[in-house]
Formats: structure tokens, sequence, C-alpha cells
């Protein structure tokens, strides 16, 4: 498991695990599955990364999985949910596969885990909180388009947990109708003819409004991140793209901005 996760693990035994065989999930390149899970998704971690995996907007409990190329070679997806239960898939390439939706249930999991968060949602949304009370008169770092503008306001730490301080200011008539808003991490230069490898940077926990922003109107949005630095050749990518539109953002964050998280304002 990534220790990227922002999960404490107490492996408490609890015998021995109902079978080792782990449910397979057939995918394909040009379609996308969906897996349906009976608690909130708490984490995900891909085996390879010829697979890709975003949890669907809006909904804490669905992942969406699509093969990232044609015919890979089997690999695995785990997934954590919030009832303390373990999800483990045999991932394979499909060309057709037999169903485009697989319904995971804690029966069919095949390993029970006991598992502390080293933040609880109340505390997260305390800190977030706090962080929205003491807004930062100007931004770290912002970029515009097409009168929509997204600006890092700023990143702060506690424990083992990032925040970041996002805005998103609509100076259009136009509401911003939000497709996708995501984090990853990729090579600061990217060199013709050569793939560069996105590392996505899952959000444990996120207050304010990321699905429209009507006209005229501005937003501030907290994200909870797990603790993560970066290479000086890499750098954090924010993503905001419009559904049904053309105004797409990415605001491009370098690890010397993220080293100087500030710790959290008190109350």
């Amino acid at each position: 498991m990534s220790i990227r996760l922002k999960i404490l693990f107490a492996f408490l035994v609890l015998g021995i695990a109902r079978g080792n065989a782990q449910s397979l999930l057939e995918i394909t390149f040009n379609k996308t599955s969906s897996i349906i899970f009976p608690a909130a998704i708490t984490a995900v971690d891909r085996g390879s990364r010829d697979i890709l995996a975003q949890k669907v907007k809006g909904v804490e409990n669905v992942l969406q999985v699509k093969a990232g190329k044609v015919r890979f070679k089997d690999t695995n997806l785990t997934v954590i949910t919030s009832d303390g239960i373990l999800h483990q898939f045999t991932v394979r390439y499909a060309d057709i596969p037999g169903t485009f939706t697989t319904r995971a249930s804690p029966t069919d999991a095949k390993t029970d885990v006991i598992f502390e968060q080293a933040s609880t949602d109340v505390q997260l949304d305390r800190s977030a909180s706090l962080i929205l009370q003491h807004e930062k008169p100007s931004a770290v770092k912002a970029i515009s388009r097409s009168q929509v503008k997204l600006s890092l306001q700023g990143i702060y730490i506690q424990d083992n947990t990032l925040f970041c301080h996002l805005k998103i200011a609509n100076r259009s008539n136009i509401p911003y109708h939000t497709e996708l808003l995501r984090f990853y991490i990729r090579d600061r230069q990217r060199v013709k003819r050569t793939a560069s490898q996105e590392v996505s940077q899952q959000p444990i926990f996120h207050k304010g409004n990321t699905s429209v922003i009507a006209g005229k109107a501005t937003e501030d949005i907290v994200f909870a991140l797990p603790k993560f630095t970066i290479p000086d050749a890499k750098v954090l990518i924010v993503e905001l793209m419009e559904k049904n539109g053309g105004r797409h953002l990415r605001l491009t964050i370098k690890n010397r901005t993220i080293v100087k998280a500030k710790l959290i304002p008190s109350a």
C-alpha cells in the first residue's frame, strides 16, 4: 500500500482472510467501468499505471476504472472503504468486459482491516474552517483564462495532512460548472516523444462548493491531502476543467512552495 495514503493502519489480526483469491475485474481502453462499494471510499491504490481510477465527483462510494493502454499485463487494485474493509481486485484487460458495473460488498472483501484515521472528518472540517476564517489578502500562485481565475491562497500542514486553500473567481456572467478538479504530480519539463508519468494525489476531504461557481461569484475551497513533498524535477498540478466548456486551467506548484507550508491558524 502506498505510503501516500492518508490512513494509519493498526493491523490487528482478526483471523485468516476469507480466501486468497481476488475478485476479477475486467476493464477496457475506450469504455469506463464502475465499482459500487457499500461504504465511502477512503483510499485507492493501483498496482500499475496501466489502469486509471477516480472517484465519481459528488459520490463517495463509486470508483470509475478504465485501461490506460491496450492489453496491459494483469495487475491489481486495492480499495479501502470507511467501514474498515479492504477490497482487492485482480484487474485484467478485455476487449469486451463481461460487465461495466461491479458491486463490491463486505462479504466479497478478501481481508478485514481495523484502522484508525489520523484525523477524523470532524477534525479536518475544523481545520479547514480555521483556514477559511484567516483568508490571505493575496494569492501565492494564480492563473486566469476567459474571465475565470484559479489561485492558491496558501498551503498548511497539520500532523500528516496538507491543506491547500484554493480560490475560484468567475468574473463572467456565465456560470462555471466544474467537470474535474484534480491534483497530480508530473515531470517539471516534458521531453518530446517521452511519456510523462502522472501520479494522482487523492484528497481525503474538502470543504467548499466545487460543483458550480455562479457568474460574478467567488468560491473558497480547502482540500486536505496526505502529506507529501516532491523532487525539484517535478511539479504539483492543480487542474480545473469546465463541463461542456473550454475554460480549463492548470496551476503549477513547485516543491519550494509546498515545503513552506504554514501551521493551521489558531481560532
